[in-house]
C-alpha cells in the first residue's frame, strides 16, 4: 500500500483551482514551502493553515517519496494520496538509535513506547523503562515483530527505509492505524544535514520552534569549530573502520564521516572517492592505501590495542597502530552494548567535531576533553 508522489506532483495538484466543496474541507490551491532546509535533501516541509505536509525521500536517487499530512484539529481533505497523522502523537516506536537521540534533544522521550532492541539502547531513561517493560522491544531478532507492535499500538513507527516499501508498510499495521514514518536520514552526506532531520521529527510532536532553535545552536557551534581548522597547513592522514569477516567497509569520499574528518582538519585517505555509501574492500586494498596513515578511527568494539591485533596480526603493519594513534568511538558504552555515539553523538555533530579536532589538532582545543572517542591503549 504505497502512497508515493513527487514534490512536483504535490505543487501541481495544489495549483489546480479548488472547487467550493474542497474549500469547505480546507483544501488550498497553493502549498507554500515555508521551511527551507539549510543542508538536508531527503525531506521537505510544506506549511498550510491548520496542517503541515512532510515529504520524505526513501531511495538514494530521491525518485521515490512518501507524503505525511500532520494536523492538530480538523483533518484536511486533500486531493492526493498521503498518510494522515494527528499531532502531537500520543505514542511512538523508534527503530533506530538516531531517533532516540533526536527525541531526547526535543524533550520528547516520554512519547516512546517501543524500540527495536533494548540491548543497543544507551539512553538511561529509555533503558530503565525497557527493564521495567514500560518500553517494549519490537525487533530484537532484527525482524519487526508485527504482533508485538499491534499490542503496543504506537501512533507512528519511525524507521529507516528497508528498500522494500511493501515490507515497511505491512497491511496489518495500516489496518490498526499504525503509520510507518520512513526517514532516510543516513542518506545525507553531511553531519549537519543529518541532524537537521530534527525539524522533520518535531512536526509529529508540535515542537517546531524547539527544533529550529536546537538546530541553529548546533550549526553555529559546528561552523565555529570548523573555522578553526580552515587555516591548518598540516592535515594528518586518517582511515577508519575495521574488517568484518573478510570485508573492510570504509566510508565513501562523499559520506558524512568523510565530511566530518575534512572539517576536523584531517586528510581522509579515501577522500577522492565520489561515493556517499561505504566501499567494500579487502585488507590488502586498505593496507596499500593506509599503511602510512597517521591515525586509525572507529574500530568497532575494540577497547585496547590488544583487542585489535588479536583480530588480525596484519593490523600491526599500520603506522597508526605502531604509533598508538588508535581512537574508537565507544567511550560511552553500557554493559549491554548501548553506545551514546549513535544516539546523542550523531545528534550533536558539533561535539563529535570537537572530539576529532582534539585528536588531530590538540593545540586548537587545549581545554577540551574527549567525550565520544577514546584512545586505545
Amino acid at each position: 500500500m504505497k502512497k508515493s508522489v513527487s514534490v512536483f506532483s504535490i505543487v501541481l495538484l495544489f495549483c489546480i483551482s479548488c472547487n467550493t466543496e474542497q474549500k469547505k474541507n480546507k483544501t488550498t490551491n497553493l502549498l507554500t514551502h515555508t521551511k527551507l532546509n539549510v543542508y538536508a535533501t531527503y525531506f521537505k516541509i510544506y506549511k498550510e493553515e491548520g496542517f503541515s505536509v512532510l515529504v520524505t525521500y526513501i531511495n538514494k536517487e530521491r525518485t521515490d517519496s512518501l507524503v505525511y499530512v500532520l494536523y492538530s484539529n480538523e483533518k484536511p481533505q486533500l486531493s492526493y494520496n498521503a498518510y494522515y497523522i494527528k499531532a502531537p502523537l500520543k505514542s511512538t516506536a523508534v527503530l533506530d538509535a538516531f531517533f532516540i537521540g533526536a527525541l531526547n534533544n526535543l524533550n520528547c522521550l516520554g512519547y516512546i513506547r517501543a524500540v527495536d532492541n533494548s540491548d543497543y539502547v544507551y539512553n538511561p531513561i529509555i533503558k530503565k523503562k525497557c527493564g521495567e517493560n514500560k518500553v517494549k522491544q519490537l525487533s530484537k531478532s532484527g525482524v519487526l515483530d508485527i504482533e508485538q507492535t499491534l499490542v503496543c499500538k504506537p501512533d507512528a513507527l519511525f524507521i529507516n527505509p528497508s528498500g522494500d516499501t511493501k515490507k515497511d508498510f505491512d497491511s496489518r499495521l495500516l489496518k490498526a492505524n499504525i503509520i510507518p514514518v520512513v526517514c532516510a536520514d543516513y542518506y545525507e552526506n553531511s553531519a549537519l544535514a543529518r541532524v537537521e532531520w530534527v525539524k522533520a521529527l518535531a512536526l509529529f510532536f508540535n515542537v517546531e520552534q524547539r527544533a529550529d532553535s536546537l538546530f541553529s545552536s548546533i550549526e553555529k557551534n559546528y561552523l565555529q569549530l570548523q573555522s578553526m581548522t580552515d587555516t591548518c597547513i598540516n592535515k594528518p592522514t586518517v582511515f577508519t573502520e575495521i574488517k568484518t569477516g573478510d570485508v573492510w567497509f570504509v566510508p565513501g569520499g562523499k559520506s558524512t564521516m568523510a565530511q566530518l574528518l575534512k572539517n576536523a582538519g584531517a586528510n581522509y585517505i579515501f577522500k577522492d572517492n565520489d561515493k556517499t555509501a561505504s566501499l567494500s574492500l579487502n585488507i590488502e586494498q586498505v593496507i596499500s592505501k593506509a599503511v602510512d596513515a597517521d591515525y586509525w578511527l572507529n574500530l568497532h568494539y575494540s577497547n585496547t590495542t590488544s583487542d585489535v591485533i588479536k583480530q588480525d596480526k596484519r593490523y600491526g603493519v599500520f603506522n597508526a597502530y605502531k604509533k598508538g594513534n588508535l581512537y574508537n568511538n565507544n567511550a560511552i558504552v553500557d554493559e549491554t552494548g548501548g553506545n551514546a555515539y549513535w544516539e546523542s553523538g550523531l545528534n550533536h555533530p558539533d561535539e563529535l567535531l570537537a572530539d576529532l579536532i582534539k585528536i588531530f589538532h590538540p593545540a586548537l582545543l587545549p581545554n577540551h576533553t574527549l567525550k565520544y572517542y577514546k584512545q586505545l591503549k
